[in-house]
């Protein structure tokens, strides 16, 4: 009998390892599904930072610069209805209502003014806690972000640890610096949240395109760009950031990333035309109305212009390390104009020119051969974030654009990210290198100094915020002890005075309202000796003069006063409809007085000195109502009306003065 063949028993075969993922980028793991399992400490912990940093700001109601964008903006005010006008007209028109008014360039930002009528229609007007929440959650998002790219960037530099790494530590600086309250403690800071975070949306999808080789990252790569750049125009440097950030850390050939930065550079056209068909200009003409609100270094020489410039970029350096003190005003005069003889411009001058052309050198040689852990080389990393900063600055910084101001906070949201990056990898990644015989000490001494310039941003940012809460009183008491020559600050303290402690305080004693007003006073005059042209102080005045009037009963101080400031300003729209206000209550007063005033306005400086017939009828009409009989009144209206064609009216005058009583 044969014998039966065994049947060989299955193979068991062992379930094969999944393939070793590759990477551009030093992260081996940056795009993996399981992502944010694997890094779910750190991202909550930053989250949580911005949270618990800005949580409290959902109390806080709106402040004034909340007015131009959201509360008073009549496009925005009409929720989702107000669309075709968001995103046909400059985003300030809505408030201003005349285009004589708005910035030199032009302001397109339609997406941030979109998000506000969404909140409107959603939730209905006067909703500030809703505002305020959404700036914190996206602030919350854009750390974290921002965190997924600086770990695909750097991994953990030469730790082994997330919390020990750079990128945690640059993220968490990010978070904490004080100077970022502006931006998100103030509703009308969201423009500038949406402009990185559409920034790092652009980077993010480029590195996933060459990551994955599929197309829509590259599109997506192209929307994230434009919704930053319908956000704020600075957005535009991340067309040189995003192909500087690929050529430095990975191994992509130039012609690869070269055809991003095409995609890139098309999408910034694009938004160029869809700015142009809204605006009507590319960059708007130099306002006509010559004034410091809107230009700053007016009057200046081009070489006082500049010395200015490099003062403030010098001071930007100073508030990124040591944020105190903090202001909402670097109007002028708070930043001096400076001249080249000025040490700190010279100094300033010479630092920038030196890292700038150090760090573009670099560039030239940083595709060196990575080692076998992809890490990143020091001056490669030293480079990258002084360039991010400095191209992150450029278009904010006047001297290729003007931004209506010297210096502000805000200016260095996007560019902090290059100062959090260096501050990281000096003690996260240096200091164990250049103390290697004592290295794992040098570890823990690197990780005490974060922990500490941590604890000492977010103390600094704790004590900030509330300043942003309530009606802006204490933003406002803040900034005027600290810009005690911007004429802005003492503008806002002025105004805050007179119409949160005078008006809405009618119970206090004399003597207390009293002294506010002349409080007011003061700080109003103050604002237009730094900037004689400043129409919001000058109607301002007028009220508070007016005030005082009522109080004290100085009828020759008050018209002493009025006639001053009307000449300062003869043509303030705004402050000649308060200044015929006042007149007209104060009908019935003594005309030895009242219409000598009017007569010396509309007469002597509207009629001969400027030729404004208008102008002086309007001043010797409300003296006519106040006393019928005066011969001076009516000899100017009979000379006033000829000249203006009007022979009735001038008859009729001359009629008048021939009836009058002979003395």
């Amino acid at each position: 009998m044969a014998a039966k063949k065994l049947a060989k028993p299955p193979v068991k075969l062992r379930p094969s390892s999944p393939p070793v993922r590759t990477s551009l980028f030093p992260s081996t793991n940056f795009f993996e599904p399981a992502f944010f399992q694997s890094h779910r400490t750190p991202v909550v912990l930053l989250a949580g930072i911005a949270l618990a940093l800005y949580g409290m700001t959902v109390a806080f109601g709106y402040l004034q610069d909340d007015q131009i964008v959201l509360w008073d903006n009549a496009f925005v005010q009409k929720g989702l209805k107000g669309l075709r006008e968001i995103f046909s007209n400059d985003s300030l028109l809505g408030y201003y209502k005349d285009p004589k008014l708005l910035y030199e360039g032009g302001r397109y930002r339609p997406l941030p003014l979109l998000t506000y009528a969404l909140e409107i229609t959603l939730f209905g007007k006067n909703q500030p806690g809703i505002s305020h929440a959404v700036n914190v959650l996206l602030y919350a998002s854009t750390g974290v972000l921002l965190y997924r790219i600086l770990v695909a960037l750097f991994a953990n530099g030469t730790s082994k640890v997330w919390y020990a790494g750079l990128p945690f530590w640059a993220t968490a600086l990010f978070l904490l610096h004080p100077l970022h309250t502006e931006v998100v403690a103030n509703i009308k800071g969201r423009d500038e949240i949406l402009a990185l975070l559409g920034s790092l949306g652009a980077l993010y999808a480029a590195m996933r395109f060459f990551d994955s080789g599929q197309n829509r990252w590259l599109a997506y790569s192209g929307l994230a760009l434009f919704l930053g750049l319908l956000s704020k125009e600075n957005t535009v440097t991340f067309v040189a950031v995003v192909p500087l950030t690929l050529w430095m850390f990975s191994k992509i050939p130039l012609g690869r990333i070269t055809n991003v930065g095409f995609v890139l550079l098309g999408t910034t056209i694009l938004f160029v035309l869809v700015r142009y068909q809204a605006l009507g200009y590319i960059v708007r003409p130099e306002n006509p109305m010559k004034e410091l609100v809107l230009d700053p270094f007016m009057d200046m020489s081009l070489g006082d212009k500049f010395a200015t410039i490099f003062l403030t970029l010098g001071w930007y350096l100073k508030l990124l390390v040591f944020p105190h003190p903090l202001t909402i005003d670097y109007y002028p005069y708070h930043v001096p104009q400076v001249t080249w003889a000025d040490w700190r411009s010279l100094l300033s001058l010479a630092f920038h020119l030196i890292v700038g052309v150090w760090a573009v050198l670099l560039v030239r040689s940083s595709r060196t051969s990575a080692d076998p852990e992809n890490s990143v080389s020091a001056k490669r990393t030293l480079a990258y974030a002084v360039l991010f900063y400095l191209l992150t600055l450029s278009v904010v910084s006047n001297i290729f654009v003007s931004t209506s101001t010297f210096m502000n906070e805000r200016y260095l949201y996007m560019p902090s990210v290059g100062f959090a990056l260096f501050f990281a990898w000096l003690f996260a990644d240096r200091l164990p290198v250049w103390l290697e015989n004592r290295a794992e000490k040098a570890k823990l001494i690197g990780l005490a100094l974060l922990g500490a310039t941590a604890v000492l941003f977010a103390w600094r940012t704790l004590v900030r915020v509330p300043d942003w809460g309530g009606n802006g009183a204490g933003l406002v008491e803040k900034a005027v002890q600290t810009s005690k020559n911007s004429y802005r600050a003492n503008y806002y303290y002025g105004a805050l005075l007179y119409q949160e402690r005078f008006l809405k305080q009618p119970n206090a004693s004399p003597v207390e309202r009293l002294a506010w007003l002349d409080e007011s006073e003061r700080h109003l005059i103050r604002s237009l000796e730094i900037n004689p042209g400043y129409r919001l102080a000058a109607t301002m005045k007028v009220q508070v003069l007016a005030a005082k009037h009522k109080q004290d009963g100085q009828l020759a101080a008050l018209l002493g006063k009025l006639d001053a400031l009307t000449k300062s300003q003869p043509y303030n729209g705004d402050m000649l409809v308060q200044l015929l206000l006042v007149l007209k209550s104060l009908q019935g007063a003594d005309p030895n007085l009242y219409n000598q005033f009017c007569y010396r306005l509309g007469y002597d400086y509207y009629y001969k000195q400027k030729g404004d017939l208008n102008g002086g009828l309007e001043f010797l009409n409300l003296a006519l109502a106040n006393f019928a009989q005066d011969p001076n009144t009516l000899r100017g209206l009979v000379e006033i009306y000829t000249a203006k064609g009007d022979h009735p009216k001038a008859a009729e005058m001359q009629q008048r003065l021939l009836a009058l009583p002979t003395q």
